[in-house]
């Protein structure tokens, strides 16, 4: 082995839990930023589809409601059970 790998060997050694505790920090703030990021597309999704059902409940609000007078219709199949 070269003199700079082993100088490397001895510097890992000693710093073993600095480097062990900087990884697991990395690694944790990693998960944090993938999880932080799946949030954020999952909550977009959902307002996006809420937006939509909103706007369909509104439009479907707007009906025309017509009251058909059936006394006539009533009048003839009274004639014909007569």
């Amino acid at each position: 082995m070269s003199q700079e790998k082993v100088d490397q060997k001895k510097h890992d050694k000693t710093h073993r839990k600095a480097l062990v505790r900087k990884k697991k920090i990395e690694h944790v703030l990693s998960v944090c930023c993938v999880l932080l990021v799946t949030i954020a597309i999952v909550g977009w999704i959902g307002f996006s589809i809420y937006d939509k059902a909103e706007k369909a409940r509104e439009a479907n609000k707007e009906y025309e409601y017509f009251e058909v007078d059936t006394s006539a219709i009533s009048d003839y199949i009274d004639g014909l059970n007569n």
